[in-house]
């Protein structure tokens, strides 16, 4: 469990170090999109700007028109004002009709038909459209208003022009010159007839003297949107866009090739994870001892030296050998041998701490590096508690075996090459083994045994 754990581990960071930049060139790939629909959206908006500044501003030019029509002449004849605004209206379809107002009083208009409740519409007496005409005259300009409601209906966008004339040898105010453009009509004939149905539109008119007017969703002015203005005079409107769906920041657009390299990183992930797998395993497996999982001589060799080196407290170590194992072989075969040698192992395992080292380093050789020892009687102490593991019989395929082993010791206070340590304890050891005889072993059965 401990090197699939490890195994993930190398390959998750492997994986993240691929996906990272992956990611980020696919983040970098969304924000592309993004900038590229906020451009194209750009854009068709500047191309719709463009289209009404251009059409209102040869729409509403006709005013200038009149105005030094008027002027030059204030007698001007009802013929000759139909003649001019039938000539005009037949070449701009933009403008909805022309009319005079001498006075501030509209007496005459073009056409006619459909106008008819504007004669004698009295433009000063009305509250939302006599700031417009002050300020007109008094800055000389023209001026715009609208969209509005027209008296004869509809939603009308409205340049006025004041009309001076001398009498006298003074000048004075002798009306207004107005030309009417029909909001519907200017949007029919727009790019905001919806001919790209995936945007959302909005227009904002703003002036000095009136609150804002809004044609469209008014909440588009509360999104997102990019905006344009039109200028028109002593107007401003703004013309506000956003897609339908909104700008999707949110979605991650995948394109091939970022799908391409996730399946790659997937089969990176699980091709590291099993040679890592396979890494540890090989490597655990030159460090350690086949059969008894305990380390091999050279492992165990070059830990000790290490350990030693760098501890400074005592440390005590014990070699383990058995005594006739070579007839347990024998009379048993090497199958209960190596039985033998691995229960032995597992014993000392559970005996010893976790932090102290152990090694087969021979044959049926075993020895322990037992750390931080305080004195040479905790050692003895720990020695007894191992031969009385060891020496516990145990049971397989019938057939009980009593081990036994001769055990050398020796405290080490200072690094000491390993030869030499290994010749200390091996010479203690053949010591205790003359002493000590083997034990017969009986083939039979006994269930309660540690088998």
């Amino acid at each position: 469990m401990k090197k699939w754990t490890i195994s993930v581990i190398v390959a998750t960071l492997a994986a993240l170090l691929l996906y990272i930049p992956v990611n980020n060139l696919h983040i970098q790939y969304n924000e592309q999109l993004y900038e590229d629909a906020r451009m194209q959206a750009i854009y068709h908006l500047d191309f719709i700007r463009d289209g009404i500044q251009s059409q209102l501003d040869s729409s509403l030019y006709y005013a200038d028109f009149f105005e030094m029509i008027v002027s030059q002449n204030p007698d001007v004849t009802e013929k000759e004002l139909r003649t001019y605004s039938e000539f005009i209206i037949e070449r701009n379809s933009m403008v909805d009709s022309i009319s005079l107002a001498k006075d501030g009083i509209i007496h005459f208009i073009y056409p006619l038909e459909g106008n008819e409740e504007a004669l004698g519409y009295n433009l000063l007496e009305q509250p939302d459209r006599k700031p417009y005409l002050e300020e007109a005259i008094i800055k000389r300009n023209s001026v715009a208003q609208g969209p509005v409601e027209a008296v004869q209906g509809g939603n009308k966008i409205f340049n006025r022009k004041p009309v001076f004339i001398e009498s006298d040898n003074t000048e004075e105010v002798w009306g207004f010159a107005s030309v009417t453009i029909d909001l519907d009509h200017l949007v029919k004939n727009s790019a905001l007839s919806n001919d790209l149905p995936e945007y959302d539109y909005a227009i904002k008119v703003e002036s000095a003297w009136s609150q804002s007017v809004f044609w469209g969703e008014e909440e588009v002015f509360e999104s997102e949107a990019i905006t344009a203005s039109i200028l028109l005079p002593e107007n401003n409107w703004t013309i506000a866009l956003i897609p339908v769906d909104g700008w999707n920041r949110n979605i991650y657009y995948h394109s091939l090739e970022t799908l391409i390299f996730y399946v790659l990183i997937l089969i990176i992930f699980i091709f590291v994870m099993f040679f890592v797998h396979q890494y540890i395993t090989k490597r655990e497996l030159s460090r350690t001892d086949e059969l008894t999982h305990l380390l091999n001589k050279k492992t165990f060799e070059q830990s000790v030296t290490s350990v030693l080196r760098y501890s400074t407290k005592k440390n005590g170590l014990v070699l383990i050998d058995f005594n006739d194992f070579k007839l347990i072989n024998d009379t048993h075969g090497h199958l209960v041998g190596d039985k033998v040698l691995a229960i032995t192992a597992e014993r000392i395992l559970h005996t010893l701490k976790k932090s102290d080292l152990i090694g087969r380093i021979g044959g049926d050789e075993i020895m322990i590096l037992v750390k931080d020892m305080e004195s040479e009687k905790e050692l003895e102490k720990i020695k007894d508690r191992v031969i009385e593991q060891i020496e516990k019989p145990i049971l397989f395929n019938n057939i009980i075996i009593h081990p036994s082993i001769s055990v050398g010791h020796t405290l080490i206070s200072h690094l000491l090459p390993f030869n030499h340590l290994y010749e200390i304890v091996d010479k203690k050891m053949y010591r205790d083994k003359t002493i000590k005889k083997v034990i017969p072993t009986l083939p039979f059965k006994q269930p309660d045994l540690e088998s």
